[in-house]
């Protein structure tokens, strides 16, 4: 899955303490945004902005016209910046979507233990982004709990390419990464992630920055990503690659495994970049 796209940045959590700060308002479910300028704001003052400000990728920066996460304060110019407070999903799946409205489209998805850091509240929906790939969206507040309660996903040292091999016949969903269905850069994400590598979300974003690139010397692998334009798989070996097909030349929508050549003939352009994480 692959969008356009401004540029890059990106944003950790923020500690115990800066989440306090707004933990009163979130449990009564108000909006997050005071001004910096409130006089019981501590960062109030404390940011100035000069020059112009460098443009930024839409999906990884935490900034709409009426706030930003605090850490773009002095950077990006927004009326509000405040501090994320973080949340984990409490169901076995939520979507992100791209807007609160009913008929926003799903842009990713985060699975049961992720963490989500919430900037705003309005309605029945959080605004924010996932913590492991700083994607922004929208996520159903019903769907989010106490981090305390509620344990991250673990980290192993699983195969990558056996936890895609796992997920064998999962339907196809733009946006999915696991729960209700998946995508192609999402089953590259889920699976790495489960052996402890953290991939950006979409296939552009992969293919410019997991793992290293590949030239013409470097012969192909079990493990390494094949980039297409929009798309990417993960090699099972030299010659075949198992990833998430939208659903072409009688395969249908869904994690499939198909000789790499048959791949490279639908895909215009062929092959555009080839990395290795592993």
């Amino acid at each position: 899955m692959t969008r356009a796209v401004l540029g890059s940045g990106a944003r950790a959590a923020c500690s115990d303490a800066e989440q306090a700060l707004i933990g009163a308002a979130f449990a009564d479910g108000t909006a997050l945004n005071e001004p910096l300028s409130s006089g019981s704001n501590p960062y109030a003052g404390q940011y100035t902005l000069s020059g112009p400000a460098k443009v930024r990728d839409p999906r990884v920066t935490p900034i709409r016209g009426d706030l930003a996460d605090i850490a773009l304060a002095g950077k990006l110019f927004a009326p509000h910046y405040v501090v994320p407070m973080e949340r984990a999903v409490a169901v076995p799946f939520a979507a992100l979507m791209d807007s609160g409205r009913s008929d926003a489209g799903q842009t990713s998805e985060l699975l049961q233990g992720e963490r989500f850091l919430v900037l705003d509240i309005a309605g029945q929906h959080a605004w924010g982004y996932c913590a492991h790939d700083c994607y922004n969206g929208y996520l159903a507040l019903d769907a989010l709990g106490d981090p305390a309660e509620i344990p991250a996903p673990a980290l192993g040292s699983a195969d990558p390419v056996a936890v895609a091999q796992g997920l064998l016949g999962m339907a196809y969903l733009w946006g999915g990464r696991g729960g209700a269905g998946i995508d192609c850069s999402g089953l590259v994400q889920t699976s790495f992630a489960r052996a402890g590598h953290k991939l950006p979300r979409d296939s552009d974003q992969q293919a410019a920055s997991a793992g290293r690139l590949l030239g013409e010397q470097d012969a192909p692998a079990r493990g390494d990503l094949m980039f297409f334009h929009g798309h990417v798989g993960i090699l099972l070996d030299a010659g075949t690659l198992i990833h998430a097909s939208q659903g072409a030349a009688g395969i249908g929508g869904a994690v499939v495994i198909e000789p790499l050549a048959d791949v490279v003939a639908r895909k215009d352009g062929g092959i555009t970049v080839r990395r290795r994480v592993l």
